[in-house]
């Protein structure tokens, strides 16, 4: 999974990659620091790969029917 932390339109883009899938999430940038975004994705790492896989099943199930 690739985590990326982007500067965009004052915001910060907090972004997750797996194969096809991605999640983002936006912070305003005079709400948060770098830093703070860097630990917040560090935390939130496990949940969003959870997140992915049920992505992935659903996907899945969809396709196959």
């Amino acid at each position: 999974m690739r985590i990326t932390i982007l500067g965009w339109n004052d915001k910060y883009q907090l972004r997750y990659e797996l194969d096809r899938y991605e999640q983002m999430f936006k912070f305003d940038m005079d709400a948060h620091t770098i830093d703070e975004v860097k630990k917040i994705g560090e935390t939130m790492s496990v949940e969003v790969l959870l997140r992915f896989v049920s992505m992935r099943e659903q996907l899945m199930t969809k396709t196959q029917k």
